[in-house]
C-alpha cells in the first residue's frame, strides 16, 4: 500500500524509531491492557485508546494483562462483583445471602470504561444486526491493522540497514529490531482482539431484539467474536499455535517442561507446576494450546453468565440467581419436616437423601416434586447449582464456592475442592485421585436419575430454561473429574460450547492425573526402596490403578474433539456445523482441517448469487486478509472453486476473488461507499485500476466525489488515481445515452439539457478537485465537445440554438472558469520538474497547447452561434419598412409647409436610424465572431504544435481525435462560411429595403435622406462634410458595405492559411462560388450612385 504523501497513507512521517514503536505501544508489547477496535469517524493514525469492551472480556484480552496490572472491580467484567452477591466484591458485608439488587443505571448500554471517555466507543447503533454500519467497524479495524503492519515494516528497514553497519558487541539494534519484530506479533493480537470486541458488542446489543431476525443476528455476532477471540488467544503462542501444523508438519509430542519422576520429594502441586509449564513458560505446543483454549472456551462461558446476570433486570422469568429468599438450605423442605415431626425418623434427613431416593419415587421434574424436597426448595437448588455451574464452565470456581456459601450449602464448596493437589504448605486434597474416582462415579449415578424421566430429554432443542438440580449436580461432578463422557449425556450440556469446553478440561485434567500419577509412582518405588511406609500423604490411596477412568488424546484437539460428533444432544450436533464453529473447530485441530475450512467458506461465498450472506462474506474476506498478512505462501496455495481456473499468468487467488466479491457487494451499497476503496487497495494495481474504475462510473454526489477520491489518492500507488480517473471520465463521455438511467445522487439535468449528457458534462468533474488533474480535465472536455459537435454534424445549416445547447451549457455553466490556466500551468510546473518526479504519462506541454487551441476553437464558435441565432431572431422581428406620420393637413402656408415637410423627413429618417443600429449592431457582432472563427490563429481546430512525443501522435487515441477533429472541420468549417455569407446577405437585404421604403414614400427627396441615414454611420463621415457616392460602401447602413464583406470571403476561404478551402467538397464549393457571383452583382447595383437611387 502507498499513497501520494510519503507513501504511508498521508501520514507524517515518524521522526526516529522510538516514535515509531510508541505510537501504537508497540516498544512494551507483552502485557499490554485492553484495546480499542479501530473503528474510528475519520481515517487519521491517532493511537487507538481506550478498549472497546464486551458484556465479558474477551479471552484474549485477559491473557495480555500482566500479573501486576492494576485492574479495578468496575474495569474487569471478571472480577467477582460481577456476580451482584452481596458478599462478592461489592463492598457490602452486612447482609447474609444472595439478594437480588436493584440494576444499576444505564446497565442495558454500559460497557467497561465508558465512564471515562464514552466518545470513544463504538456507537452502538452501528452494531445493531448486521445493518450498513455495522461495516464501518471492520474497514477502520482492518485499515489501522495494516497502517500499523505497514509503519512498522519500514522500521524493520531501517533496522536492517543499520544492522548492517553495526558495530561487534553492540546490540542495541539487535534489541531495537527485536522490539519491531515483538511490536507486529503485538499489532496482529490487536486487530484479531479489535474484531472479537467488535462483534461481541454487536451481538451484546442486539441481545434485547425480540424479533426472530434480531436473535439470528445476536447469536451469528456472538459466534464471530468467539471466533476472532479465538485466534487472539491462539496467536499469543505464536503463528506455530494459531495456525497448527497447516504446512503438512506433524503434529508435534506432548512433553513437559520437568520429569516429575525426578522431583520425589516436591509436593504434587509444585510438580504440576514445574511439569506443565508454570511461570517458565517451557511447555511443549500442545500443551500450551490446549490451557490456551481452555481460557477461551472459559470466556466465552463467561460472557454468557454476564449476559444472563443482566437479563435479570430485564424483567426476565428465569433468572440465574436464586432469589433473595434462599439464605439457608432448603427452608421450605425444613418447615415442613419440622411440622411433620413427632418423635420418628421420618424428620431426619442428610445431603446423600436425594441419592437414597434415587429411584424411589424422587422426581425429576424442578417444577412437580415428589421427593422429600418441596417445589420451591428444588427450583431453588436447580436455580443455585446451574449458576455455579456456569461459574465453574466460566473458570471462577471461588465465585461459585462463594455463591454456595451465601446460600447456605458451605459442604458443597467444601466438597468441590478436592480435586485441589496437595501443596507443600500443606494446602490441598491428599487423596485426590481417590476423590476424583468417587466423584466419576457419583456423576455417572447422578447422570442416570436425570435421565430417568423422559420430560427432562424431550427437548433436545436446549429451549428448555431448567433441569433438575441433581442433574446440575452431576455436571459439576463431571467436570470436576474430567469424566467427558458423563457429562455429554447430561441434558444440562445442551451447547457446542458446553461440550467443547467439557472435552478440553477433561483433556488438561487427565494430562494432571498423568503427571501426578507418575510423581506418585516415583514416590512409592522412592519408599518401597528405602523400605518405608508410604511416607507421603495419600501415597498409599494414589498408587491404586485407575485403568478404568478416562482416557485422553495427548493434546490433540483434533482427536478429542470428536467426541462431540458422538453427542445424544442433537443441538450439540447441529451446532457443530455453524460456519463459526466450524471455523474455532478447524482453528482447534489445524493441520489440513484450516485449509479445508477456508476454501470450503470462500467457495459458499462466491457461489452465493444473493446478499443474504453479505455478513459472512464479511467475515471470510477479513480471516482470509488476516492470513496472508502473516502466511502470504499458506494463503496463495488455497485452491479456487472447482470450475473456476487462474488466469492464464497464474496471478488470480482466491484472496483476490473474495476481496472483489466484497468489492461488489460495498459498491452497490451507497452508504458502503467509504469502505470500498480501502479493500480494492489490497488487490494488484492492474485489478485496482479496473475496479475502482468501474465503481466510480456510479459515482455522482460531488460529496461523495471528493471522498473517494482522497481515499484513492491516501491508500492506492503514486499517481495511479490519475489512470483511474482517466478511465472512469472517458467510460461516462464515450457511454451509451440509450442505456442511461438516473442512479443514486445524481442531480436532476439542467433545463434543457438531457439527462444522458448531463452525466457525461457532470463527469469532468472528477478532474477538477486537483490541479495536477486539470491537464486531464481539459483532454477530456474536449472530447465531450467533439462528441456534441459530431452529433450535431449531420444536420441542417441553419440549426437553430436549441441543437448547440448542451455544448454551451457544457462550457458556460459546468466547466471551471480557469480551467485552461490551471491545465497549462501544471504542465508547465511538471515540464520544468525532472523527469522522475511527474506522474508516468502525464500531458505534456505542446500537447496542451494544442489541446488549448482546441477548446478556445469550440467556444469560438459556440459564442458565434449564439450571436448568430441571436441575429436571425432579431432580423425578424424589426420590420425595415415603416409608414411616415405626415405634418402637413393642407391649412398650413407655403413656408409652414415646407417646415412640416422637413420635419416629416427628419423624424423619418431618425425611425430608420434607430432600426437600422439595431440590425447593424447584431450582424457586426456576429460577423466579427465568425470571422475570428474562420481565422483562428493556425487554422480552426488545427494544432498549433508539433513537437510531440509518438506516443502522443500514434495511440489510438490520438489518431481518434485527428480524425473527429477533421470531421468537425470539415462540416463546421463550410458551415461557418455560409452562415457569415447568410448573415451580410441578409442584412444587405434588410437595408435594401430601407431604401425602397424611403424612395417609396418621399420619391426624389430620398436620396438627400439615405445619404445623410448612410454618413451617420460611417465612422470616417463628418456632419459638415459633403455627402457623397462613396458612402455605398462604406457605411454600415448601406447595403453595398455588407455585400462588399460578403464578396471578400472568396479571398478569405481562399487563404492557404486558414485552410479553409480544403473543408470543402465539390458541392459546397459550387455553391459557394454562386453566392460569390451573386453578391458581386448585388455589389455592383448597390455601389452605383447612378442606379441605386433609382431602382
Amino acid at each position: 500500500m502507498a499513497s501520494n504523501q510519503d507513501e504511508d497513507f498521508g501520514l507524517n512521517a515518524y521522526q526516529n524509531i522510538l516514535e515509531d514503536l510508541e505510537q501504537w505501544g508497540e516498544s512494551t508489547p507483552v502485557s499490554t491492557p485492553r484495546y480499542s477496535s479501530g473503528s474510528r469517524r475519520h481515517y487519521d493514525d491517532t493511537t487507538l485508546t481506550p478498549t472497546i469492551t464486551t458484556p465479558a472480556t474477551p479471552a484474549s484480552v485477559r491473557q495480555s494483562r500482566g500479573a501486576n496490572d492494576d485492574v479495578t472491580e468496575e474495569e474487569d467484567a471478571f472480577s467477582p462483583s460481577s456476580l451482584r452477591s452481596p458478599n462478592v466484591g461489592t463492598g457490602r458485608r452486612d447482609s447474609v445471602g444472595v439478594q437480588t439488587p436493584e440494576p444499576p443505571q444505564g446497565h442495558g448500554t454500559m460497557t467497561e470504561g465508558q465512564h471515562d471517555n464514552e466518545d470513544d466507543f463504538i456507537d452502538t447503533e452501528q452494531l445493531i444486526g448486521d445493518g450498513i454500519d455495522s461495516y464501518r467497524p471492520y474497514h477502520d479495524a482492518l485499515l489501522n491493522y495494516l497502517q500499523s503492519r505497514e509503519r512498522l515494516s519500514k522500521v524493520m528497514e531501517r533496522e536492517n540497514e543499520y544492522s548492517m553497519m553495526q558495530i561487534d558487541g553492540d546490540d542495541t539494534m539487535l534489541d531495537s529490531q527485536t522490539q519491531a519484530e515483538a511490536a507486529v506479533e503485538d499489532s496482529e493480537m490487536k486487530f484479531l482482539a479489535s474484531l472479537a470486541s467488535i462483534c461481541l458488542l454487536r451481538g451484546h446489543t442486539n441481545a434485547g431484539s425480540a424479533s426472530d431476525d434480531g436473535n439470528v443476528w445476536n447469536e451469528a455476532s456472538k459466534n464471530e467474536g468467539n471466533f476472532w477471540d479465538l485466534l487472539s488467544v491462539l496467536r499469543t503462542g505464536g503463528l506455530s499455535s494459531l495456525f497448527y501444523c497447516v504446512n503438512g508438519e506433524e503434529i508435534p509430542d506432548l512433553t513437559l517442561s520437568n520429569d516429575p519422576s525426578t522431583m520425589v520429594e516436591s509436593a504434587p502441586a509444585d510438580v504440576l507446576d514445574a511439569c506443565l509449564g508454570g511461570d517458565d513458560r517451557n511447555a511443549s505446543l500442545p500443551l500450551q494450546r490446549l490451557n490456551a483454549a481452555l481460557g477461551w472456551i472459559e470466556a466465552c462461558h463467561g460472557r454468557k453468565f454476564e449476559e444472563a446476570l443482566n437479563n435479570e433486570y430485564e424483567g426476565n422469568d428465569d433468572p440465574i440467581l436464586p432469589p433473595p429468599r434462599r439464605r439457608t438450605m432448603w427452608p421450605g423442605t425444613v418447615a415442613a419436616l419440622q411440622q411433620q415431626r413427632n418423635g420418628s425418623s421420618s424428620g431426619v434427613f442428610h445431603p446423600d437423601a436425594p441419592l437414597q431416593s434415587a429411584f424411589g419415587g424422587r422426581s425429576s421434574s424442578p417444577v412437580d416434586v415428589s421427593s422429600f424436597l418441596t417445589p420451591d426448595d428444588e427450583v431453588d437448588d436447580a436455580r443455585l447449582l446451574r449458576a455455579c455451574f456456569v461459574l465453574l464452565q466460566a473458570g471462577r470456581m471461588e465465585d461459585a464456592m462463594t455463591l454456595v456459601n451465601d446460600c447456605g450449602q458451605p459442604w458443597r464448596a467444601v466438597a468441590w475442592t478436592g480435586g485441589e493437589p496437595l501443596s507443600s504448605d500443606g494446602v490441598g486434597n491428599p487423596t485426590r485421585a481417590a476423590w476424583k474416582r468417587q466423584c466419576r462415579k457419583i456423576s455417572k449415578k447422578m447422570a442416570q436419575i436425570a435421565n430417568t424421566e423422559a420430560s427432562s430429554m424431550v427437548d433436545s432443542t436446549g429451549t428448555r430454561g431448567l433441569y433438575p438440580s441433581l442433574a446440575y449436580e452431576a455436571a459439576i461432578m463431571s467436570l470436576l473429574s474430567d469424566n467427558v463422557d458423563t457429562a455429554l449425556h447430561n441434558p444440562v450440556f445442551q451447547t457446542w460450547e458446553d461440550g467443547v469446553h467439557a472435552i478440553i478440561r477433561s483433556e488438561l485434567g487427565i494430562i494432571e492425573d498423568d503427571v501426578l500419577r507418575s510423581h506418585n509412582s516415583a514416590r512409592v518405588a522412592a519408599a518401597e526402596a528405602s523400605g518405608g511406609h508410604f511416607p507421603y500423604p495419600g501415597t498409599e490411596l494414589d498408587s491404586r490403578d485407575d485403568s478404568d477412568g478416562p482416557q485422553g488424546n495427548d493434546g490433540d484437539l483434533g482427536a478429542a474433539l470428536e467426541k462431540l460428533d458422538a453427542s445424544p444432544v442433537e443441538r450439540i450436533r447441529e451446532e457443530g456445523g455453524d460456519p463459526f464453529r466450524n471455523g474455532m473447530t478447524s482453528f482447534l485441530v489445524g493441520q489440513n482441517a484450516l485449509k479445508e475450512y477456508i476454501e470450503e467458506c470462500a467457495t459458499l461465498c462466491l457461489e452465493a448469487e444473493n446478499d443474504d450472506e453479505a455478513c459472512f462474506l464479511r467475515f471470510i474476506t477479513h480471516l482470509i486478509l488476516y492470513v496472508d498478512t502473516v502466511l502470504p505462501e499458506f494463503c496463495s496455495q488455497l485452491a479456487l472453486p472447482t470450475g473456476m481456473d487462474a488466469a492464464a499468468d497464474g496471478s488470480i487467488t482466491l484472496r483476490e476473488l473474495l476481496i472483489f466479491k466484497y468489492v461488489a457487494y460495498l459498491s452497490l451499497q451507497r452508504d458502503l461507499w467509504p469502505h470500498v476503496a480501502l479493500y480494492t487497495s489490497l488487490l494488484s494495481s492492474d485489478n485496482i485500476l479496473d475496479t475502482y474504475s468501474s465503481f466510480l462510473i456510479h459515482v455522482h454526489s460531488d460529496q461523495e466525489r471528493q471522498m473517494t477520491l482522497k481515499q484513492a489518492r491516501d491508500l492506492f500507488p503514486n499517481g495511479l488515481d490519475c489512470y483511474i480517473l482517466r478511465n472512469v471520465v472517458r467510460g461516462m463521455v464515450m457511454c451509451d445515452t440509450d442505456k442511461w438511467a438516473r442512479e443514486p445522487g445524481e442531480e436532476v439535468a439542467p433545463v434543457g439539457v438531457a439527462p444522458a449528457d448531463a452525466r457525461m458534462m457532470r463527469s469532468i468533474h472528477w478532474l477538477c478537485y486537483y490541479p495536477e488533474h486539470r491537464p486531464d480535465a481539459l483532454v477530456c472536455a474536449n472530447m465531450l465537445l467533439r462528441r456534441f459537435l459530431l452529433s450535431y454534424a449531420g444536420k441542417n445549416a441553419d440549426a437553430s440554438d436549441r441543437d448547440l445547447y448542451a455544448p454551451k451549457v457544457f462550457i458556460e455553466k459546468i466547466l471551471p472558469k480557469d480551467l485552461i490556466d490551471v491545465a497549462v500551468d501544471q504542465c508547465q510546473r511538471e515540464d520544468e520538474e525532472r523527469e522522475d518526479e511527474a506522474i508516468v504519462g502525464s500531458i505534456s506541454l505542446p500537447l496542451v497547447q494544442n489541446l488549448e487551441a482546441e477548446f478556445l476553437s469550440i467556444e469560438n464558435y459556440l459564442k458565434a452561434h449564439t450571436k448568430y441565432v441571436q441575429f436571425l431572431d432579431a432580423i425578424a422581428k424589426t420590420s425595415p419598412c415603416h409608414k411616415s406620420s405626415s405634418f402637413v393637413d393642407g391649412s398650413q402656408s407655403r413656408q409652414e409647409t415646407e417646415i412640416a415637410d422637413k420635419m416629416e423627413r427628419n423624424a423619418f429618417r431618425q425611425k430608420k436610424m434607430g432600426l437600422c443600429k439595431i440590425i447593424v449592431e447584431f450582424a457586426s457582432r456576429v460577423s466579427d465572431s465568425l470571422m475570428e472563427v474562420l481565422t483562428f490563429a493556425g487554422g480552426w481546430l488545427i494544432d498549433v504544435n508539433s513537437n510531440l512525443t509518438d506516443e502522443e501522435t500514434e495511440s489510438e487515441e490520438a489518431k481518434a481525435r485527428s480524425e473527429e477533429l477533421e470531421a468537425i472541420r470539415s462540416t463546421f468549417v463550410p458551415r461557418a462560411v455560409f452562415m457569415l455569407q447568410e448573415i451580410l446577405d441578409k442584412t444587405a437585404m434588410w437595408l435594401e429595403q430601407i431604401v425602397y421604403d424611403t424612395r417609396a414614400q418621399f420619391g426624389s427627396a430620398s436620396k438627400d435622406m439615405l445619404l445623410t441615414l448612410f454618413g451617420s454611420f460611417d465612422e470616417t463621415y463628418r456632419s459638415n462634410d459633403d455627402l457623397t457616392i462613396d458612402l455605398l460602401t462604406t457605411s454600415r447602413a448601406a447595403p453595398g458595405y455588407w455585400h462588399k464583406k460578403a464578396l471578400s470571403l472568396a479571398s478569405i476561404v481562399a487563404n492557404d492559411g486558414n485552410g479553409l478551402h480544403e473543408t470543402f467538397d465539390n458541392g459546397e464549393m459550387e455553391s459557394f462560388l454562386k453566392l460569390m457571383a451573386e453578391s458581386y452583382i448585388k455589389l455592383n447595383r448597390c455601389s452605383n450612385g447612378q442606379t441605386f437611387f433609382d431602382y
